[in-house]
């Protein structure tokens, strides 16, 4: 345990970190904080779309979308991980 804090502790904060990149990305390009969520739900839910046509969709920068996303993408693989050896 890091400063008092479980595997499942550390595992949401990564999670909860990677979300909110994924909605700055969302939002720095001027877009809804419901456009991020959708993409995020579209990352949750295992949806492989094409994230050039996502980023293209809304108007967003590939490369940033890229990187949030999949920093969420495994996030959301190693809390599920954790949960599941809990």
């Amino acid at each position: 345990m890091l400063n008092g804090k479980g595997p499942i502790e550390l595992a949401r904060e990564r999670l909860v970190k990677a979300v909110n990149q994924v909605l700055g990305v969302v939002r720095r390009n001027g877009r809804s904080r419901k456009v991020g969520l959708a993409l995020v739900l579209m990352v949750l839910v295992g949806w492989r779309a094409s994230v050039r046509n996502a980023a293209e969709t809304f108007g967003l920068d590939y490369a940033n979308l890229l990187e949030a996303l999949g920093e969420l993408d495994d996030a959301w693989r190693d809390y599920l991980e954790v949960l599941s050896d809990w």
